[in-house]
């Protein structure tokens, strides 16, 4: 597990934080924070998502074979009437 504290980081700046490497930011003796790199950050972000779309979608089946109406995209997301 790679660790920075906040004293690393004032001492040596953004230089304190290992390029493309998930970072545990200790304060107080405890982990406070996780630094991501944004490329990972960007796929868990794009994974989480598919998992979304992929509970809906299982939803969605289990509705359907149960012979469940479903509603309309309008219906759920009405327009604002302005």
């Amino acid at each position: 597990m790679n660790t920075i504290t906040l004293q690393d980081i004032k001492k040596r700046g953004a230089k304190a934080i290992p390029e493309g490497k998930i970072v545990y930011l200790i304060v107080n003796s405890k982990v406070k924070a996780a630094l991501v790199p944004p490329r990972e950050l960007d796929m868990l972000i794009e994974a989480f998502e598919d998992l979304e779309d992929l509970k809906a979608i299982e939803e969605y089946e289990r509705e359907r074979a149960n012979g469940e109406r479903m509603l309309t995209w309008e219906e759920v997301f009405p327009e604002d009437k302005k």
